[in-house]
């Protein structure tokens, strides 16, 4: 560890996040607020009193003023798709409720991207969303062909990505009849004839396979956007929740983590084969070749697992619930499977289980995702089935979004010692959706987090993206967290008993999410021999009411102590300090991280 300082960070709220640290048991002062930190070699020297900390500084160390604003360990996103985003912003034409308020305004961009094409060139449209944008058909094959074209393949994906519709022209492509068998885990909904209907449910990677892949330049553009986009919004280290390794993808994820400026860190689950354990390339890639992941790259880059999913999603009907979907005008516009209608799940428990022990074995952290209570009980009895056989140790298996997870569920996860990692979120976009057309009264138990901390769980909250409405905003999920209101009615909340404090949904993107990614010892909070990441914020979040952390503004992130870039920092004449402000009224740069959607 570097003995020595060359920057010291004072005056403003610095909070640690360090429970157990300086200041960090005080009933008064959980979040371990201190007056001064050093940062020396990239690493957390020293926090504490401002006499305390000058101590360690040398004859040019940087005395930067935080300007009463607010410095945190930087955020984590615990689940997150930053390679498929990557993927999106570089080919994809975004037609969901981030752009597009109804039908005309989906039409207008399907027709224009169309005519812009050449005779049979892909047409890739994502974001097909009705439970948020108006006046949305019901589509299929035939609905594609007779509105937009018979003679361009088209491919429409679904805001959850776990449903998509392609266009007679695409379905000859990929070789669809009636003869061609579902692909593994996957549904083609075919017609009473056996014909293909054009919808694919808890199919994308068969599906996207097809489309052509544009090139390594604009793949690149597209990653680069995504990785400083999430630091613009206060992240640090972010996660690829289902990585299938390919040349190209690793190549991009390579060259990003070995530049000077790279602003984020990344953590890869690659994706769990079922059944036969093979590793094939992803839609970054070519649909042959069979490619090794990143591995333990570098600090910017490592594998981090793997990710099995279980069932599906809610916006489809295929998370595997208990009991029946509601049937609505909606489900039917959705394409819901006929009713009674429970979702699906993907694989057998045999198949689950032995590739869980196949994994365990190896070593690996496993996350799976399970939306549903009967998924979620098959991966608990899997979970507990192969911990039985090869014993119980520090591997801190995950749960993923959890969304009717059940409190029962969770007390059998907690004694496995296993890590949910919760979708929240979906109360601020859904939530009264649910309600309605989806869940009724069910939807009051969506994600239990206070219960998850009364049994010991160390948890996380999550988004998703690009599987989810916009992108990343760590602010806007901590707010549903504490809260469970949706983002235009303040005074309904679903649940109010899982509501948590702003404390614990802090926790939840920094301290619980290096835990779960085994790098608490490195990240999470600023504590000396850590990594200085860090975010600074315009406000200090315990001091802001929760229906208004989105106010929060990022002013700026610092990856190992580095800056990047996005706030204005003036030297004093004359002095060795700096005052740190706002670039722009966001606190931004935005010549750095152009607007993704």
């Amino acid at each position: 560890m570097a003995t020595k300082a060359n920057i010291i960070f004072y005056g403003g709220d610095i909070i640690t996040m360090d429970e157990g640290g300086k200041n960090g048991n005080d009933q008064q002062n959980p979040a371990g607020v201190v007056e001064a930190v050093a940062i020396g070699g990239g690493l957390i020297l020293a926090v504490g009193s401002l006499q305390e900390v000058v101590r360690h500084a040398d004859r040019e160390c940087e005395m930067i003023y935080l300007n009463q604003q607010t410095l945190m360990p930087g955020f984590i996103e615990s689940h997150q798709h930053a390679v498929l985003c990557g993927v999106r912003n570089s080919y994809y034409t975004v037609i969901g409720s981030a752009r597009c308020k109804d039908y005309v305004d989906v039409s207008e961009v399907m027709r224009r991207r169309i005519d812009e094409l050449r005779l049979g060139e892909w047409a890739v449209f994502f974001g097909w969303d009705p439970e948020l944008v108006s006046g949305l058909p019901v589509l299929s094959a035939t609905y594609l062909d007779d509105n937009y074209s018979s003679v361009n393949p088209i491919l429409v994906i679904g805001q959850s990505f776990h449903v998509s519709w392609v266009n007679s022209a695409a379905l000859k492509v990929m070789g669809y009849d009636k003869t061609k068998s579902d692909p593994v885990g996957g549904i083609v909904v075919r017609d009473g004839y056996g014909k293909p209907t054009g919808q694919f449910l808890e199919s994308i990677g068969e599906v996207l396979k097809w489309a052509p892949k544009p090139g390594l330049d604009v793949l690149r553009k597209g990653f680069e956007d995504q990785w400083w986009y999430y630091a613009s919004k206060g992240f640090t280290t972010v996660t690829e929740l289902i990585y299938t390794p390919s040349r190209t993808g690793n190549t991009i994820l390579e060259e990003l983590a070995d530049r000077p400026d790279c602003p984020i860190r990344l953590a890869v689950y690659r994706k769990g084969h079922v059944r036969d354990y093979e590793m094939t390339s992803d839609d970054v890639g070519s649909k042959t070749e069979t490619v090794e992941s990143v591995g333990d790259y570098n600090d910017r880059l490592w594998d981090a697992g793997v990710k099995i999913i279980a069932d599906g999603s809610p916006h489809c009907g295929t998370a595997a619930i208990l009991e029946p979907y509601l049937e609505s005008p909606l489900t039917e516009i959705l394409s819901f499977p006929k009713a009674p209608n429970c979702g699906h799940i993907r694989f057998g428990s045999n198949e689950i289980v032995s590739t869980m022990r196949h994994y365990h074995k190896m070593g690996e952290q496993i996350a799976v995702h399970c939306h549903g209570e009967r998924a979620s009980e098959q991966v608990i009895d899997a979970y507990q089935q192969v911990l039985f056989e090869c014993g119980m140790d520090d591997r801190r298996h995950r749960m993923e979004h959890c969304g009717l997870t059940t409190v029962d569920q969770l007390e059998r996860a907690a004694k496995m010692d296993l890590s949910p990692s919760f979708f929240v979120d979906h109360l601020r976009h859904y939530g009264r959706i649910y309600k309605t057309d989806i869940f009724g009264d069910r939807v009051n138990r969506w994600t239990p987090l206070s219960e998850a901390t009364r049994l010991g769980l160390t948890w996380t909250i999550h988004q998703d993206n690009p599987a989810f409405p916009g992108d990343a905003l760590p602010f806007a999920n901590m707010k549903t967290a504490v809260t469970r209101c949706t983002k235009d009615d303040p005074t309904t909340p679903y649940g109010p008993q899982y509501r948590v404090s702003v404390h614990e949904a802090l926790k939840a993107y920094t301290v619980n999410a290096a835990w779960q990614l085994h790098r608490e010892d490195e990240m999470g909070t600023i504590t000396p021999g850590k990594r200085a990441d860090l975010v600074v914020l315009s406000k200090n979040p315990y001091k802001v009411d929760p229906f208004n952390l989105e106010s929060i503004d990022v002013i700026e992130t610092y990856l190992q102590g580095r800056g990047n870039g996005f706030a204005t920092i003036t030297t004093l004449p004359g002095t060795n300090i700096s005052i740190l402000r706002p670039t722009g009224n966001d606190g931004s740069n935005p010549s750095r991280h152009p607007s993704l959607l």
